[in-house]
């Protein structure tokens, strides 16, 4: 029988060998210490979601029952956890920083619709950019260079146009 955990930083389910009841190791996930329950406050679970690493002594042996609601959802979870296990709401400020890198990575692509639009709609695609960039959408800032710009040219174009008819 494996030892299953959380750990109370990230959230993560951890296993760990029977061997290792009582000790604390170092949340592979994480990196943070996770104290690991006692030969007598082990459960059973049937999933193997990751293991531990090498133990640390310098964290306390106990967690206790230190538990706060998120503030999102209302779930109970740790007093010091990072990021709650139930809504994947990330409390810890470089966490977070983390995950917005990693997400907004993702956004910084335009669509070829989102070029359509602000080529032949100009004025639609600097509404869009404007609303992405109030959302916090890297496109944003593109459509709404892309947008101004193309409405730049179609007016020296229907400028150019005028003067040649004439």
């Amino acid at each position: 029988m494996a030892i299953k955990v959380d750990c109370q930083h990230c959230g993560k389910t951890l296993t760990a060998k029977d061997s290792a009841a009582g000790r604390t190791a170092k949340c592979p996930n994480c990196g943070e210490p996770v104290v690991l329950p006692k030969a007598d406050e082990i459960y059973d679970a049937e999933d193997d979601f990751g293991s531990l690493g090498e133990a640390e002594d310098d964290f306390p042996s106990s967690i206790g029952d230190n538990q706060k609601p998120c503030p999102m959802c209302g779930e109970m979870i740790a007093s010091v956890a990072k990021k709650c296990r139930h809504c994947g709401e990330i409390f810890d400020a470089s966490l977070k920083k983390k995950a917005k890198r990693a997400s907004s990575s993702g956004e910084e692509e335009m669509t070829v619709v989102d070029g359509v639009i602000c080529v032949l709609c100009p004025g639609i695609g600097c509404i869009l950019g404007i609303i992405r960039a109030i959302q916090g959408n890297a496109t944003g800032g593109k459509m709404i260079g892309i947008s101004i710009g193309m409405i730049i040219f179609w007016n020296v174009l229907k400028v150019l146009i005028a003067t040649m008819v004439r």
